[in-house]
């Protein structure tokens, strides 16, 4: 695993559900490391992050977008970086399908922002770019996992945003040499989600009596991992060239079945409203993936989180 102590860091998209909680790692995991996080508050973005308030560790929130890099460069463009860890994006399905364009604005054009800047101004930066399975396509039930190799074939504008992402980054990497690593991770759940993502949607409708809206028939299936074994893996392919950059858990589950797994820990029959299915909605996603490290019991993991929530939710 990677050593950040001593290091200069940039992680963009630093307040979404994952980057925070990548921020929140490093900031406790190593001493004297700086820590810039460059988010533009965008939806589901925390105002707060639980950072430990000591002068081991200096760290800085600057209120921007990754297309206006020459902002950044003239603010912070003294500093050196060892690692940028590219989370940011837009990254709900359902609000792509709406607005594709905020998605190509965001990740495609964000990127190309961002990497020139790198080639330019960080050429010695080692760029870890944080994608999705989605990239892959889908899946019928009986379908061999996507691996590494496996072709683009997006179904959705926010995939496709990724995917062009994804080829720009690779593209930046034969041109022009920069040392880019590009991960794909299935679905990531754990504390600080977005409203609007599933497990949060199923969490709050149950604690406040409402019936949960589910997409057709509720038969389609995520594959799920926790957002701090994402994280840890991540400072695993930042060492190691070898470290599989397919993240996944092997844990399967219908969003039905993950609907009861809820319910179970609340201790409640669920209620459900199927409503009408999402566009192109993909129907299966999963990934060959070989663990670095023994991940966290997911049945603890998943009991965690719905506690982190219905707490939340009940003292809204």
């Amino acid at each position: 695993m990677i050593d950040l102590t001593n290091c200069n860091t940039l992680v963009t998209g630093g307040c979404g559900f994952i980057g925070s909680n990548f921020i929140e790692l490093i900031s406790k995991k190593y001493e004297n490391v700086t820590i810039i996080n460059m988010d533009k508050m965008g939806i589901g973005s925390r105002t707060l992050l639980e950072i430990p308030n000591n002068d081991k560790n200096k760290y800085t929130h600057l209120k921007c977008g990754i297309q206006y890099m020459n902002y950044f460069e003239a603010s912070h463009g003294h500093l050196k970086f060892d690692y940028i860890f590219h989370f940011a994006a837009e990254s709900h399905v359902d609000r792509s399908i709406n607005s594709p364009e905020a998605f190509i604005e965001n990740n495609v054009m964000g990127m190309v922002s961002l990497l020139e800047w790198v080639r330019k101004y960080q050429p010695q930066a080692k760029v870890i770019n944080i994608s999705t399975d989605e990239v892959f396509g889908h899946l019928n039930v009986n379908d061999p996992a996507f691996t590494e190799e496996s072709p683009f074939d997006p179904r959705s504008p926010y995939a496709a945003s990724k995917a062009s992402a994804d080829l720009i980054a690779n593209s930046y990497v034969t041109t022009y040499g920069l040392d880019i690593t590009t991960t794909h991770c299935c679905n990531n759940f754990g504390k600080h989600q977005a409203d609007e993502k599933f497990i949060p949607t199923v969490i709050r409708s149950i604690v406040r009596g409402e019936p949960i809206p589910v997409y057709g028939t509720g038969e389609n299936i995520r594959e799920w991992i926790h957002v701090e074994d994402h994280n840890k893996w991540l400072l695993e392919v930042a060492d190691n060239p070898n470290c599989s950059t397919n993240i996944g858990s092997g844990i399967e589950k219908t969003n039905l079945d993950m609907i009861q797994d809820i319910a179970n820990i609340l201790g409640v029959k669920p209620e459900i409203k199927f409503i009408e299915d999402r566009k192109g909605h993909d129907f299966r996603y999963a990934i060959e993936s070989h663990l670095p490290f023994e991940l966290r019991n997911h049945d603890k993991a998943l009991r965690e989180t719905v506690e982190f929530y219905r707490n939340n939710y009940n003292d809204a």
